[in-house]
């Protein structure tokens, strides 16, 4: 039993001493980030005589009739000059066709791919791209609006030699404590590690739910695959390993509707913690290689979501005999000092982002209910591929309320 008790004890301290360097790398090289967009900031046009070229927004949409409306005038609403939208209907069997042909009635920039059957969200961005003739595309889920710049910030780094960009992706409909929780993991969590990962050159996501890409990149590794529940991980393992370059661009913002409801969210979750565990096993002869994606993207997509949540559960023993070393107070005053210094990062991240600072109250709750969601969803998802059943869309229910505001804004 002491034997035991020295390897849990080991491999607590192994694990807390990998996570904690795994944590500083993050924020130094966040701050380096930071330091050199300031220094050396991206310029606003894509060429010095200030012209932009051509470019296809895709929008696929399977039973979106709430909130599509919105984000197509989000995209016609955009300032960018040469815009062609394609509006892809997945076999929707509620409205969404009609709202589709509405929007394109209205606006000739607006056209309407309509396909019989659903077939997934990969294939009808691949329908899409078949008919795209400009350049570069750029990518946008139905529930997701645009600031009106956004897409002028993600077509800059494509003019200047990057095949792929990241938006800065937030909570739109932030409203009681899960969408706050939500918005917290958005700029804390996914913000702050894109960061990172533009630093070291290997984002491991680009959000499917609004990026842009050259169309050469995408058509020379097959477009979107319908392997996995996660096309845009997917997808951008893909790029990277095909030595493409994907880079984030925290000026583009796009805000999208998160679930508010706690069966909405699980379901969300579960769909995309088994994508990353078929992304990982797809892609894993990228652990072999002698780059920032073999030695840092791929090991912490595994740290992430497999290795994580056993150690977490192997830790709460070790808690215990820890407040038997020392007191129930000197652990209490320990985790204290770390949820204060959690949530001045989370200011920070707020800060340098340009959100409400007020919304990073939200940290040291979020911080110590959140991995006990994760490992529901862990164990939910195990559960699925262990039984042999697989994991649907099973998108959450759609609210609407970003969207109205979207349309109100667009009309005013």
């Amino acid at each position: 039993m002491t034997l035991l008790w020295a390897v849990i004890d080991g491999l607590m301290a192994a694990s807390a001493a990998v996570l904690g360097l795994r944590l500083v790398l993050l924020v130094c090289c966040s701050a380096w980030d930071v330091l050199q967009r300031r220094r050396h900031p991206a310029p606003d046009t894509p060429s010095a005589d200030g012209t932009w070229p051509p470019l296809t927004v895709l929008i696929p949409a399977y039973n979106e009739e709430r909130v599509l409306a919105g984000t197509v005038r989000s995209v016609l609403a955009s300032d960018y000059p040469q815009l062609r939208v394609l509006v892809i209907d997945d076999g929707s069997s509620d409205g969404t066709p009609a709202v589709a042909r509405a929007q394109a009635d209205a606006d000739p920039r607006v056209e309407v791919v309509i396909q019989e059957h659903n077939q997934g969200k990969a294939a009808a961005l691949n329908a899409g791209l078949a008919l795209t003739d400009t350049a570069l595309v750029a990518s946008l889920d139905a529930d997701t609006i645009l600031v009106p710049d956004s897409l002028k910030r993600l077509v800059v780094p494509l003019s200047a030699g990057a095949d792929a960009c990241s938006s800065n992706l937030e909570v739109g409909n932030r409203k009681g404590w899960l969408t706050s929780f939500q918005a917290v993991e958005y700029v804390l969590g996914l913000n702050l590690t894109r960061r990172a990962q533009a630093t070291i050159g290997c984002i491991t996501t680009i959000p499917g739910a609004a990026a842009a890409f050259r169309v050469e990149a995408l058509r020379a590794v097959g477009g979107w695959s319908g392997d996995t529940r996660t096309e845009d991980t997917d997808l951008t393992l893909a790029l990277l390993q095909a030595g493409r370059r994907v880079v984030y661009e925290p000026r583009a913002r796009a805000l999208t509707e998160s679930p508010e409801t706690l069966a909405g969210l699980l379901r969300q979750r579960t769909r995309w913690m088994h994508g990353y565990l078929a992304c990982i096993w797809k892609h894993r002869r990228a652990f072999l290689r002698a780059d920032s994606l073999g030695w840092f993207g791929m090991p912490n997509l595994l740290l992430l979501h497999l290795l994580i949540f056993p150690l977490f559960m192997a830790s709460l023993p070790a808690m215990a005999r820890v407040v038997e070393w020392t007191s129930p107070g000197a652990v209490l005053g320990f985790l204290a000092g770390y949820l204060w210094l959690d949530t001045t990062l989370a200011v920070g991240c707020y800060l340098v982002d340009r959100k409400p600072v007020l919304q990073a109250a939200w940290t040291p709750i979020w911080r110590l209910a959140w991995p006990f969601f994760l490992l529901a969803v862990f164990f939910r998802t195990w559960a699925r591929i262990i039984t042999s059943r697989d994991v649907p869309w099973e998108k959450a229910d759609r609210v609407g309320a970003l969207a109205d505001r979207a349309s109100q804004a667009a009309k005013g």
